[in-house]
């Protein structure tokens, strides 16, 4: 076996021999472990990234000046002595260190930053410029004003116009309706639709119209607008009311039939608290007031009566009663009886004369002393429950149920409100006027002309009643002699009843 040592003539021509023969670049890692390697973009620039040193090769030994490595590798992996430049080939794998990728690291990639073409700056232009005109035209198109003519007057308006704005640009051409109420009264004057509209030949709802939009309309004509009715409320299953008739003429004013509530459907309006039988589902039965006379049969009974008192010449006047054994009614006023009063009403029952009521204080107040019309219903009630109970608490016994009405007046709206508490309400056939003070002698010819079954008006209240006691005293005993008997109300309407 020979050694280069052993033929150092042979060793410069092996020497040459071996730089001479370039040797083969060396694979990447990847090559040389059959890896594939990325292939790079033509618009990609590979920029070698920094690769710290392989522990897994070793590294290229630096040749010194005596050509003796520092390191014994061995001779395979030793690079040449030689400095003689190497092929092109080798030069390109033999790239230094510090500029070449390292093998477990792929080539970092950077995307390309070329400008985009001038086309596409074009199209976006005209796009903007295309939006720009397009927003232009609908912007004109919706606040361009438009012409419309009002009630025969053109006028220009916004094209957002309504039918309220064209109203009160042409000065309010028309006059607002009214309310009714229930029952078609006038409620409220000009609270009804404002105007009547007919846009473009056909009339608008007048409760939606004002909103009406005008835009592609050319005329619209006002007129006056509606009634309309108040608002309302309908229930069912609602009292109605019964009602009351007052019929026939007398001085007994009695109830022939009780009235009764009956049910249906009710509206209320809401505004005049009117109320309007819708349907009705049992019918009401109305009061029956009935004015008549009693019908004695020409039997010779009178009935004389007194308002006003207990007064100071109420015990005077029952002694000529009982004199001349004659029945009357008191009509009593209730804050009458007191003191002195409450012994008189005693001796009034005591001696047999009937006491009923003439209200509590003759409808004082708002009755102005002569009507209970005048008072509200509440004022009303109160007036006859209180007469009544003064005459219970005097008395200790319970009161006539009929009454008199101060002044005689007694409508059919107060009887509805108290036809609960009485039974009659009773009027007089023979005024004497009394009232007025005249002379006995007057008195008395008024009591001369009684017929049967009257009923006289007197007072033993309210003043000096001398004059009532005297003309009393004149006729009782000549009419008493003539056969006439004098009797209560209540006695008297046991009697049937006649018309006339």
């Amino acid at each position: 076996m020979s050694h280069d040592n052993d033929f150092p003539e042979n060793h410069d021509a092996l020497r040459t021999r071996t730089h001479a023969r370039p040797r083969p670049a060396k694979k990447p890692l990847g090559a040389q472990e059959g890896q594939r390697i990325p292939t790079r973009r033509a618009d990609e620039r590979a920029y070698p990234v920094e690769t710290p040193c392989r522990s897994s090769e070793p590294r290229t030994p630096h040749v010194q000046a005596s050509g003796a490595p520092h390191n014994h590798a061995p001779a395979e992996q030793r690079m040449p002595t030689s400095r003689k430049p190497i092929d092109s080939h080798a030069r390109r794998a033999h790239v230094p260190a510090e500029r070449r990728p390292s093998r477990s690291q792929t080539p970092v990639a950077q995307t390309s930053t070329s400008r985009p073409p001038k086309t596409v700056f074009a199209i976006a232009g005209a796009c903007v410029a295309l939006a720009l005109v397009l927003f232009g035209v609908v912007h004109w198109q919706s606040t361009r004003p438009i012409n419309i003519m009002v009630n025969g007057q053109e006028l220009q308006l916004p094209r957002t116009a309504t039918v309220n704005d064209a109203f009160e640009a042409a000065g309010s051409p028309a006059t607002a309706g009214n309310m009714l109420d229930i029952d078609g009264e006038l409620l409220q004057e000009g609270s009804g639709t404002a105007y009547t509209a007919t846009l473009d030949g056909h009339e608008l709802d007048p409760t939606t119209a004002a909103d009406t939009p005008l835009d592609g309309h050319t005329s619209i004509d006002f007129a006056n607008g509606v009634d309309v009715e108040e608002p309302s409320n309908v229930a069912e299953n609602q009292p109605i009311a019964h009602g009351a008739q007052d019929v026939g003429h007398g001085p007994l004013h009695i109830v022939t039939q009780k009235g009764q509530d009956g049910s249906g459907t009710i509206k209320t309006g809401q505004v005049s608290g009117k109320q309007q039988v819708i349907e009705v589902t049992s019918d009401p039965v109305d009061t029956i007031m009935k004015r008549c006379y009693p019908d004695t049969q020409g039997e010779k009974v009178v009935a004389l009566t007194f308002d006003d008192g207990p007064w100071d010449d109420t015990n005077e006047l029952l002694d000529v009663l009982r004199d001349n054994g004659a029945k009357a009614t008191f009509f009593t006023v209730g804050n009458r009886i007191s003191g002195d009063g409450v012994d008189t009403v005693k001796r009034e029952v005591a001696e047999g004369h009937q006491v009923a009521t003439h209200t509590w204080d003759h409808a004082a107040g708002d009755g102005q002393s002569v009507n209970l019309s005048y008072m509200s219903a509440e004022q009303q009630r109160e007036e006859v429950t209180k007469g009544l109970q003064a005459i219970e608490d005097a008395t200790g016994q319970k009161p006539s149920f009929v009454m008199r009405a101060p002044g005689g007046n007694f409508p059919t709206e107060v009887w509805s409100n108290v036809e609960d508490l009485v039974v009659a309400d009773i009027g007089w056939d023979v005024d004497t006027t009394d009232w007025k003070r005249p002379e006995a002698s007057r008195i008395a010819a008024e009591l001369m002309r009684i017929t049967p079954g009257d009923i006289v008006l007197m007072h033993d209240g309210g003043g000096n009643r001398e004059n009532t006691i005297e003309g009393l005293r004149i006729a009782l005993p000549k009419l008493v002699q003539d056969g006439w008997k004098f009797v209560t109300i209540d006695e008297l309407m046991k009697y049937p009843t006649k018309d006339s």
